[in-house]
């Protein structure tokens, strides 16, 4: 194991996991699930949740060992998912997940709160629906809790390259309401994304092209950089998800879905955002993930499984039925080249 300045970063390199365990198939057949996130339970990482969308269905939650436990929203057609932790409701703090819906009768975003007690999740959307776009549908979304002031946002794209920053507050009666912030663009189809919380950074997948780096702040502007374009070190079309690994002192990684080969590229989180491995899951007693969209990743224990971390990928193919989330060790992904770091305090900011 390796940990801070002993990591070892070997450009160039491609590691092959084996799945540790996967979830129950979606139980929409074609191309249904799509994006995972992880949400921490707050004293026994034992309780820790695998959320799962199924975009021809609804949102899921699984237990670590990858059975169901339960069915969030039927019938919302949810895409990507997220988590932040520590949003101020009334007079305490909770959890939440968000998620872009996409059904004909409620196209935009929602909300829920995650109860600790049992791990169940409430929608607490004011007025049901967060509208986006002017009632279109959302492509992709994430969430964002700055560092700099606190607030809670999110992000929601779509797939002619629009972007939709929104502001999280307490509507005053026990849910949540969202305040349009800023839009911009890029040129073409966009969906998956992420922020760093910690140094402010967003960044959208432009399937075709790559990966943009934004500020996060609502105040930032269109400013942007490509920190990893298509065709380069075999970045291949399309770009999907994206998510990040932390470490302490602004350290960690960007993980991207490289859909058209079948990989995920990890790049540094810090400075230019330098390719340091390539992950290439290899089939075991599970089999291996291809054609995949959404990805997630977390540093926390969540299990005696995953004591080190955990990395999720939805599986296009999945062989077993209808698609579903593989779920890999950090540990076997990292090995000498990447930090471990298992220090982990999701809600310390």
């Amino acid at each position: 194991m390796a940990s801070g300045s002993q990591a070892l970063l070997a450009q160039e390199e491609t590691v092959t996991p084996e799945a540790k365990a996967q979830t129950v198939p979606v139980p929409h057949g074609g191309d249904a699930a799509d994006d995972p996130a992880i949400w921490i339970h707050p004293t026994d990482p034992e309780k820790s949740l695998l959320l799962g969308t199924d975009k021809s269905g609804g949102l899921h939650a699984y237990n670590m060992d990858g059975s169901h436990h339960q069915l969030v929203s039927d019938g919302t057609e949810p895409n990507n998912v997220d988590v932040l932790y520590g949003f101020k409701l009334g007079n305490g703090l909770v959890d939440i997940a968000l998620a872009g819906v996409r059904a004909k009768r409620s196209r935009g975003s929602k909300v829920w709160v995650i109860d600790p007690a049992t791990r169940t999740l409430s929608d607490v959307t004011d007025g049901g629906l967060f509208k986006v776009f002017g009632g279109r549908a959302p492509y992709g979304s994430c969430g964002y809790k700055s560092a700099k002031s606190g607030k809670f946002y999110f992000f929601v794209t779509t797939n002619k390259g629009r972007i939709e920053q929104y502001l999280l507050e307490d509507a005053g009666n026990g849910t949540i309401k969202a305040i349009q912030m800023r839009a911009f663009s890029v040129r073409s189809q966009a969906e998956g994304c992420v922020a760093d919380d910690e140094l402010g950074h967003l960044y959208i997948g432009e399937e075709e092209v790559g990966i943009w780096k934004f500020g996060a702040e609502p105040d930032a502007g269109e400013q942007r950089t490509l920190v990893a374009k298509v065709g380069d070190h075999g970045l291949t079309a399309q770009v999907e998800g994206l998510t990040m690994y932390y470490v302490s002192g602004g350290k960690g990684y960007l993980i991207a879905s490289s859909q058209g080969n079948h990989t995920f590229k990890v790049y540094t989180r810090e400075g230019d955002n330098r390719l340091v491995l390539t992950i290439d899951p290899k089939a075991g007693k599970i089999d291996d993930v291809s054609d995949t969209d959404g990805i997630a990743v977390t540093n926390c224990p969540t299990s005696k499984q995953f004591p080190k971390g955990v990395f999720v990928a939805q599986d296009g193919t999945n062989s077993g039925g209808n698609q579903n989330f593989k779920l890999y060790a950090w540990e076997d992904i990292a090995g000498t080249r990447l930090i471990v770091d298992p220090n982990c305090s999701p809600r310390a900011n």
